[in-house]
């Protein structure tokens, strides 16, 4: 998915990238950089004109200038089709321009910027730039940094040094005394330009209130937006090459370091679209400036470093031809470093987002509902209020049988509730400090009971789960079988009393304790790998033969089992579905499935503290805290994307897998910083240690819990991108 997820933002997606293709065709772009000569600068692009036209200039400002009435996230979506396509020329730096000016206030200059009848440009740094009040208005002196488009520019927006602190100026470029020139080395289609002034006269009346954060801010949000468009043109151009490029006789696509490469890059751009995402809406909707520093810093962090890294890895992927002129794969890292060297590397925006975290900014991620949920949390108040004041585990036991307990379920367990109505049942248990115990295992064997199961087994076992009085474990995992859950050898015999088991189960959460279990089994040896298992329910309390082996495990505890079957009699009811179809079965999710997503702050506890301690931490630990807070956050974006997409009834898209990538990575990296600031205490592991060092041990099996870090990474490039299976 893009940066814009509604439907809106999808179609104007779509329509921005058919119009760049037909108005600026790549060959167009390969003139430019393989020009004689450089371009004349202040002639405008020959699609300016037309793109004003289209209204793609002004998407975000209001219509009295001039605009389409759009907010900062439309142009972020815009922007990021203009990075995919490596638009040339000023679009990006007079849409910064229109967009500083509007936030200043009212001012005539931003109609003219809005219909493309003047172009704007601005300096992100005062550089030498100095201005000194004369008569009516300032006279500035010295050189500003590099400027993006400055050369072709109509207006600048310059910042200068003053006696009373750093003032922002509106300058025609045509000003006495203001020269322009162009450097062409970084990136010839979209060259930045060194701006000298010299004793120039700016008019009061020119004189912008505005001030360097914002425009910062601004600036690190549409930037950073266009790099998401550059990286994923990387990704898409690296995936592309990897399906069809041959190395001995296969798709390099099929080599594991090709497509974990290709997944990690497609987690870098969901994270940074994330981010950016979030930082757009901030602008417009957070009123804490702070707070909006903070996200345009993370977005700017994260999305920066993905275009520059992305890029890197697509010419490393196509190997000698990305390192050819002739191949684009150098323009997207040009446009992606030139963005870095402008804006600042990802560490100068983590260590910013850092100190403004630890002076106590925080965005709190909230979901608004459609008006109709309303009559949801309403017809929902009165059952809710039954177990008001319980324990987590009396009050599933009081909401289970009312289906508010689990109201993604058909009726009689659930509500054949859409995600509208979950979401809103989750505010009202909110509101009233309700919370449900977790169902842990059992979340999955309910929706495979319900599609595969008889009458006899869901009355048997549903309702009961659902109260929380069965306590289930997962008998799937074998040993030397790991993440490939169908390589099985526990053989399920259909005999005349049941079916007998013999085999052994590995890595069993809590089967010391359970209940019940669900056990793969295999029940015909000769068919294909993924035919012949069957999926049975099994008593682990009540059935000979199993023998339960707790593993001690690298923390000490023992959460994990190995449970061995020897002969073991199941009934022949305790089969689910076809006998054979036990694959079917596992690989079960219901139509009508659960949506979860709680109004939350994106740093947990662990970050917090982290945070916390930033201030006697030197440069390194910040940046590494910085990152972490940039993870946290874009884990929150994703996970509120994801929901809004089930909520306007499309697909979750690939949130969830790249939620996990994140997620498993993101804990340990915390767990690891924190015994590390311990020092030697974290080394005795006693006292306040002996948290932090079962913390990070615990962590390990993040990465390996559920399918490995690696299966998943197979999973993500073969699934999403599309490249061969091995």
């Amino acid at each position: 998915m893009g940066i814009g997820i509604t439907e809106e933002h999808r179609e104007l997606a779509h329509a921005v990238r058919g119009w760049l293709a037909r108005a600026v065709p790549p060959q167009e772009i390969r003139a430019l950089l393989d020009a004689d000569a450089p371009a004349t600068p202040g002639v405008r692009p020959g699609y300016w004109d037309g793109l004003a036209e289209q209204g793609l200039l002004a998407v975000h400002l209001p219509e009295e200038h001039g605009g389409g009435g759009g907010r900062l996230l439309d142009l972020a979506v815009v922007l990021e089709e203009a990075g995919r396509a490596t638009l040339p020329g000023p679009c990006l730096s007079s849409s910064l321009a229109s967009a500083v000016l509007h936030g200043a206030g009212p001012h005539g200059l931003v109609r003219d910027l809005a219909a493309g009848t003047r172009v704007g440009a601005v300096a992100l740094g005062p550089g030498t730039l100095t201005a000194v009040e004369h008569e009516d208005g300032h006279l500035l002196d010295g050189t500003a940094p590099p400027v993006l488009s400055g050369a072709d520019a109509d207006l600048l927006l310059l910042p200068a040094e003053s006696a009373t602190g750093t003032l922002w100026f509106a300058v025609d470029a045509a000003t006495e005394g203001l020269t322009a020139r162009p450097h062409q080395g970084a990136d010839p289609t979209r060259p930045t330009a060194e701006i000298h002034a010299e004793a120039v006269l700016v008019p009061a009346a020119r004189l912008v209130r505005t001030d360097t954060a914002r425009v910062r801010d601004l600036a690190a949000v549409l930037l950073a937006a266009e790099a998401c468009g550059t990286a994923a043109k990387a990704l898409h151009t690296a995936a592309e090459h990897a399906k069809v490029r041959e190395q001995f006789g296969r798709p390099i696509g099929q080599f594991q370091g090709v497509k974990h490469l290709c997944a990690d890059m497609l987690v870098r751009v969901e994270r940074a679209r994330a981010l950016v995402w979030d930082a757009a809406r901030a602008a417009d909707e957070e009123k804490d400036p702070d707070v909006r520093s903070m996200v345009a810093a993370l977005a700017a962090s994260d999305a920066l470093d993905a275009a520059y890294g992305c890029a890197k890895d697509c010419i490393q992927i196509l190997g000698g031809i990305g390192f050819t002129w002739e191949h684009d794969a150098h323009l997207y890292l040009r446009r992606a470093l030139v963005a870095r060297q402008l804006l600042g590397t990802g560490d100068s925006h983590r260590l910013r987002a850092v100190r403004l975290a630890e002076g106590g900014a925080r965005r709190a991620l909230a979901l608004e509902l459609p008006a109709g949920a309303a009559a949801h949390r309403t017809a929902a108040r009165d059952a809710v209020a039954t177990a008001r004041g319980l324990d987590p585990k009396a009050a599933r036991r009081a909401l289970a049988p009312t289906g508010y307990a689990a109201p993604h379920l058909p009726a009689p367990y659930g509500l054949d509730a859409d995600p509208v109505q979950q979401l809103a049942i989750q505010q009202e248990l909110a509101e009233q400090g309700v919370k449900l115990s977790d169902l842990g295992i059992a979340t999955w064997v309910v929706p495979s009971l319900l599609a595969h199961g008889t009458a006899e087994q869901q009355e048997r076992y549903l309702l009961p789960t659902l109260r929380g009085e069965l306590l289930w474990c997962q008998l799937f995992s074998e040993p030397g079988a790991g993440s490939d859950l169908a390589s099985l050898r526990t053989r399920a015999e259909r005999t005349e009393e049941g079916w007998r088991i013999n085999g052994q189960k590995v890595w069993t959460s809590a089967a010391q304790w359970a209940d019940h279990g669900i056990l793969l089994a295999r029940t015909d040896p000769d068919a294909p790998k993924h035919q012949g298992i069957g999926y049975f329910l099994v008593d682990m309390k009540n059935t000979p033969g199993i023998d339960i082996r707790p593993l001690k495990e690298i923390t000490g505890d023992s959460l994990f089992n190995e449970v061995y079957f020897d002969d073991v009699l199941l009934p022949a009811d305790a089969v689910v579905g076809e006998p054979d179809g036990g694959w079917r079965v596992a690989r079960n999710t219901l139509g009508n499935e659960r949506v979860h997503m709680a109004d939350q702050m994106t740093f947990d506890t662990g970050l917090e503290a982290l945070i916390a301690r930033s201030g006697e931490l030197d440069g390194a630990c910040r940046a590494r805290i910085g990152a972490l807070a940039a993870e946290a956050h874009a884990l929150g974006c994703i996970g509120l994307r994801t929901t809004m997409r089930q909520v306007s009834g499309l697909e979750p898209g690939a949130g969830a897998s790249v939620r996990k990538l994140v997620q498993t990575t993101h804990q340990q990296k915390v767990a690891e910083l924190a015994l590390e600031l311990l020092g030697p205490a974290g080394a005795a592991g006693e006292g306040p240690g002996e948290r932090v060092l079962h913390g990070f041990l615990m962590s390990r099996c993040l990465t390996i819990a559920g399918g490995t870090t690696q299966v998943q990474l197979n999973v993500v490039a073969e699934r999403i991108l599309g490249l061969p299976r091995d």
